[in-house]
């Protein structure tokens, strides 16, 4: 993610609360990620790609797995994800978000 790289100048954890605050909010949450990656897989109907290597057909395998794992990941972290503290951004003069 090229987010991993933003910086405020003070918060050394800022990629991570921010996505904390995102994903409270609703505005990107990693259940719309497991929802994208389900879509391109049906899309591009890569199940169904054939004349792989056994290299590529190992991570055509590995692909079609992820969504529904990161389903399963994405609920199990909402309920932990909510419940953690709000945090204060040095870009909005400290506000609580």
């Amino acid at each position: 993610m090229p987010a991993v790289m933003m910086t405020d100048g003070h918060d050394p954890n800022l990629f991570e609360h921010f996505s904390v605050t995102a994903q409270k909010l609703g505005v990107y949450t990693a259940v719309d990620y497991a929802n994208i990656l389900e879509y391109l897989v049906e899309t591009w109907d890569i199940e169904h790609m054939g004349g792989l290597s056994s290299e590529g057909a190992k991570y055509q395998e590995k692909l079609c797995k992820l969504a529904p794992r990161y389903m399963k990941l994405a609920e199990m972290s909402l309920d932990r994800v909510k419940k953690m503290p709000k945090t204060p951004y040095s870009w909005i003069h400290g506000r609580v978000a």
